[in-house]
């Protein structure tokens, strides 16, 4: 069970890698002040993913796993 933890503890590595670049490339969520509708909807609405992501990720990695292993 240990190795499906562990491959799992990798995916949320990845995907807080891609999330970590998502908000470089969008320089932390800043919306220029001339941007659309649509422009800011998608910046806030990946900056609530990012939010979500992170705390499935802390909740999983830090309370569930150690919980099964133990």
């Amino acid at each position: 069970m240990q190795t499906l933890v562990k491959s799992l503890e990798d995916e949320h590595d990845a995907a807080g890698e891609i999330l970590k670049k998502i908000r470089m490339l969008t320089n932390d969520y800043h919306v220029p002040e001339a941007a659309c509708g649509t422009y800011r909807l998608v910046c806030n609405r990946l900056e609530m993913l990012e939010d979500d992501m992170f705390e499935h990720i802390h909740l999983e990695n830090n309370i569930l796993f150690p919980r099964y292993l133990s």
